[in-house]
């Protein structure tokens, strides 16, 4: 699986990076720090998930996965905020984490 972490704190990419380094079928393909360096990765990596933030200068991951073109990668969104929820289910998004990501629930989350 190609992921793609979106998030403007470089310890939480780095949080993500080494928890997904546990997945042998989990390949990072690209970090973002902010909304529009991750609509670009994006469509120029072609991930098959997305772990977003949901506040990120340069847009929101809500934008960001709002934006993609359609067959677009799956979304999970890693944020402190819970009352954006709702709003990234309409995104169909896959699931919401909040911070600090729980890796058990991650780990539910990427199956």
């Amino acid at each position: 699986m190609r992921v793609l972490i979106a998030d403007d704190e470089a310890p939480a990419r780095e949080f993500l990076r080494r928890l997904l380094a546990s997945h042998p079928d989990v390949e990072v393909v690209g970090e973002a720090g902010n909304g529009a360096d991750a609509i670009h990765l994006a469509n120029s990596t072609k991930p098959d998930l997305l772990l977003l933030d949901v506040q990120m200068p340069g847009g929101t991951g809500l934008d960001v996965a709002a934006s993609l073109p359609g067959g677009r990668p799956a979304v999970i969104f890693c944020t402190a905020y819970d009352q954006h929820a709702v709003e990234a289910f309409e995104l169909n998004a896959v699931d919401y984490l909040l911070k600090p990501v729980d890796p058990a629930r991650l780990e539910v989350a990427l199956d």
